[in-house]
């Protein structure tokens, strides 16, 4: 291929605007129910009745199937188009509340600090560690001290399996994940288990971690 007159461009999560264009252009393969993996972890560490923060909710898929385990639920996300389609897709009379809400905004978040938190798929659309960082402060802005954050992301597990996209899962290692983590969460539980259960669509190995929020761990304001 010919040398490009233009560096490459930086790496980077999809912005809200692009999202909305996915969610109208794309069938969301990636959304289905979680495995019985996850609903072990959260009735082993957080079983129900509690209230549940699904940041990055998508479509809704996840936060209804907490509801239907007896969870409150709270589900946000930053595509509008993803809640407008989330919103229609949930009965009436379901106990899910659904925001149009950037979790990494800059303070004040209009919500207040949670007692659990679950990102499925988010954290692994961050290609870059400041982008992993400026996730997981976003966590802990959102976690009660001493509450918990079930994390289901992409996982490498070799330094060669890693790969870095800007428009996809970034397979992070082991230390990677626990380099944008640590400053604010420690590790109760980790697990590798298949993402999904779609052969040869989410049957890649994801990390399931339980982390709690650390209670005298103070936010960084970088």
């Amino acid at each position: 291929m010919p040398h490009s007159e233009h560096p490459a461009s930086p790496l980077r999560s999809l912005n809200a605007t692009e999202w909305d264009r996915t969610y109208a252009s794309t069938n969301a393969a990636w959304d289905e129910q979680p495995p019985p993996i996850l609903g072990d972890l959260l009735a082993e560490h957080a079983p129900p009745p509690t209230h549940v923060l699904d940041v990055g909710c998508g479509l809704g898929t996840t936060a209804r199937w907490l509801a239907d385990r007896s969870y409150t639920v709270t589900a946000c996300d930053f595509s509008p188009r993803a809640i407008r389609e989330a919103r229609r897709r949930t009965p009436a009379g379901s106990a899910v509340t659904y925001e149009v809400l950037d979790a990494t905004a800059p303070l004040p978040l209009p919500l207040p600090p949670f007692p659990v938190l679950l990102d499925r798929g988010v954290l692994h659309t961050c290609p870059t560690d400041h982008e992993r960082r400026t996730f997981a402060e976003a966590m802990a802005r959102l976690c009660r001290p001493d509450g918990l954050w079930f994390h289901v992301g992409a996982a490498a597990l070799s330094d060669e399996d890693a790969l870095d996209q800007s428009n996809g899962p970034s397979w992070t290692t082991e230390e990677t994940f626990l380099d944008a983590v640590s400053p604010w969460f420690t590790v109760l539980d980790h697990r590798i288990a298949d993402f999904g259960r779609r052969a040869g669509v989410t049957d890649w190995s994801a990390r399931y971690v339980v982390l709690r929020r650390g209670a005298d761990r103070d936010l960084r304001h970088d």
